[in-house]
Parts: structure tokens; C-alpha cells; sequence
């Protein structure tokens, strides 16, 4: 029987529910009732919940929204599970996954205590060594076993840019996304770099991959490194990781131009054209060492012949950061000008990844 003494405010109904899902899966694990339910932080695409048991212990709760996550999402996080058992030595450090009810889109793991790195980011706190360790970390997993991995389908929006949105979607644009998406898709030098993206990942589709990496996914736990949400693992290109992990950076940069993070004087109040290019090129000159510790120390655990990896991480990171930009133009009525700027940026290392991979470093060992 679920027995939720206590609910901690400000749980919602769905909390409850989900609450009452968990609780026959904890009965099967012999674990104790469910005391309290309290929402994460930040909420995503997908419930998720903090339960505290009866006995003092707490877990992570994550209940799939259908509507938003992809079909496979629940299979392949179950999937990492199996890969994790089976071979620790390629498997990132992450919570345990507990139990799962795919009727229910539930899955339980284990509570995982520390902060997020998207935090620690934006606190000027991210660890010295995490390029060096991330890079490792990659390394590892994308040099695992692939047998049963289902192959990766393609995160870029090909279709869309060609062919344009639903009637259902465009009725949601905002203002900002109805000035920004006809500039995107009458842009066929950007169409044709991302149709070319889209083929050369498809080509190499050859390693376990994460395949949402961003600052969010990573938890530093007495520094313990994890890795969490596995709900996009699957055979894909280890490009689609260095990239998307390499362009947080990069729109991290960007962003922090109108900023005085990481010890930088105060922006000033108008920018111009000249001012604000210095601005922006200071702040990615600041991130390319730790760029490059990432690549290197990827390079020096990986066993990997590829020699087009670097221009691939480097085109995926480009497009990163117009899908970064894309993402925000959704929730305001008008685009930042920072926000341009990024996009700006990447699509130009999307067109011409040999030149901005180069600039970075990538490409040596």
C-alpha cells in the first residue's frame, strides 16, 4: 500500500501520483515508504522529483512526458543501466538506476547529492580539472562495446529548415522565433552545412555517445564527477558529445561578454560593433585552453584513427550554438543581441569547421 505521510509543500498532484507509481516499486525492492515529495530545482521536459523514504534515505524520481521526450527515451536509459553493469570500466560515473516502470514512464535512481555544473558555471566555480576529466570521461565511454545499441537518429533540423514548421507549431512561435526562423531557413549556405553535418554523423555512428551533453547533465559530488540523464544514449558519433559539450563552453563565453564573470571589468553600458567584437574574441580566448585540455586528454584515452573527428566537433559545435540560440529565441518576444552574436558565431564555424577547428585546437594530439 502507498503511504505518503507528509507531502512537503509545494508538492504538486502530479508529485502525488508519481509518488504512488514509485511506491509498488520500492515495495519490490524491500525498501521503506515514501514520507515526502519535493520538486527539483529545475524543472525539465519531464516530471522529476526528490522522495525521501521513511527510513531517511531519499531518491531521484523521473517520470517521462510522452508528449515531449522521444519514444525511446525510457528503452535507452534502461539500456545504459545494462551497459553500466556490464562494463564499469567504459561507464561514466552516474546514480544507479533502481527500478523502472515502463507502463508508467517511471524510472527510480538513487539520490544524487552536489551541485550541478550549470551552476558552478555561472558561479565561476567550475573545477580545474574538469576539461581533463570530461575529456577522459569520454574517452572511456566512447571507446565501449556497442553490441544491442540502437542507432542514433539525427538531432538536426534538416526537414525543418527545408520544408519549414507544423501549422500547430508556428501557431506557438513567439515573436522572437517569427523573426529568427526566416533567417535561418532562407539561409542555404547554412542548410547546405547542416545537411552535410547530418551526413557525416550518420557516417560515423560507431560509439556509445551520451548524446545530450550540456552543463546541466554534469553533478560534482565530493569531487566525484557524475554523468546523469541517459535518456538519449545510443550508437551514434563521439563528435555529437565533443561538440555539444565544447559549444556550452563557447555560448557560455559569448553570453558572459555582457558580464563580469571570471574576474572581467564591468561591460560597458553601449556596445558597438568593434567594442563588443573585442569583447566577445577576449572572452572565447579565455575558454580555447581549456578547449584544448578537453581534446587532448580525449585524444591521449581514445584509441580512435579518426582524422575528420576534428572538423566534426568543431561543425556540431557551431550548430550548437544557433540551436542554443534557437531554444532562447522560444521563450522572449525579441532575440538579445548577445544571443545573435553566438548564432553568428556558429554558424560560421558550421560552414567552415577547418578553419575554426584550427583556432581551437582541435586536431592536435
Amino acid at each position: 500500500m502507498t503511504v505518503i505521510l507528509n507531502p512537503s509543500p509545494p508538492a504538486s498532484q502530479a508529485g502525488t501520483t508519481a509518488a504512488q507509481q514509485a511506491q509498488p516499486l520500492l515495495d519490490g525492492l524491500g525498501r521503506a515508504q515514501i514520507r515526502t515529495v519535493s520538486p527539483t530545482q529545475f524543472a525539465g521536459r519531464n516530471g522529476s522529483w526528490i522522495m525521501e523514504l521513511t527510513d531517511g534515505s531519499r531518491i531521484f524520481v523521473k517520470k517521462f512526458n510522452a508528449s515531449a521526450t522521444s519514444p525511446q527515451a525510457f528503452a535507452r536509459s534502461m539500456n545504459f543501466s545494462t551497459f553500466a553493469r556490464n562494463y564499469p570500466q567504459h561507464a561514466p560515473s552516474t546514480p544507479k538506476l533502481l527500478a523502472g516502470d515502463e507502463s508508467t514512464g517511471l524510472l527510480l535512481f538513487d539520490y544524487c547529492s552536489g551541485t550541478s555544473l550549470a551552476h558552478l558555471i555561472v558561479q565561476d566555480a567550475l573545477p580545474v580539472s574538469f576539461a581533463a576529466d570530461s575529456g577522459r570521461l569520454l574517452a572511456r565511454l566512447h571507446s565501449g562495446p556497442t553490441d544491442g545499441l540502437e542507432p542514433a537518429g539525427s538531432t538536426l533540423p534538416v526537414q525543418m529548415l527545408r520544408f519549414g514548421v507544423t501549422h500547430t507549431r508556428y501557431l506557438d512561435f513567439t515573436l522572437a522565433e517569427l523573426s529568427l526562423y526566416p533567417t535561418l531557413q532562407q539561409d542555404g549556405e547554412l542548410l547546405q552545412a547542416l545537411e552535410a553535418l547530418q551526413d557525416a554523423e550518420e557516417t560515423n555512428r560507431k560509439s556509445p555517445i551520451h548524446g545530450d551533453l550540456r552543463w546541466d547533465q554534469f553533478h560534482l559530488n565530493d569531487s566525484q564527477l557524475n554523468l546523469l540523464d541517459w535518456e538519449d544514449f545510443c550508437l551514434g558519433d563521439p563528435a555529437r558529445d565533443l561538440g555539444t559539450l565544447a559549444g556550452e563552453w563557447i555560448y557560455r563565453a559569448v553570453l558572459d561578454t555582457v558580464t563580469s564573470r571570471g574576474g572581467a571589468d564591468s561591460p560597458p553600458e553601449y556596445f558597438d560593433e568593434n567594442s563588443a567584437t573585442t569583447l566577445i574574441s577576449h572572452r572565447l580566448a579565455a575558454v580555447v585552453p581549456q578547449l584544448q585540455e578537453l581534446w587532448h586528454h580525449y585524444r591521449l584515452n581514445s584509441s580512435t584513427g579518426d582524422s575528420q573527428l576534428a572538423l566534426r566537433v568543431t561543425a556540431r559545435l557551431g550548430w550548437h550554438l544557433v540551436d542554443r540560440s534557437m531554444a532562447r529565441a522560444a521563450m522572449v518576444s525579441r532575440l538579445p543581441g548577445i544571443e545573435r552574436a553566438a548564432a553568428g558565431i556558429g554558424r560560421r564555424a558550421l560552414l567552415d569547421p577547418a578553419r575554426y577547428s584550427h583556432a581551437l585546437g582541435f586536431g592536435k594530439d
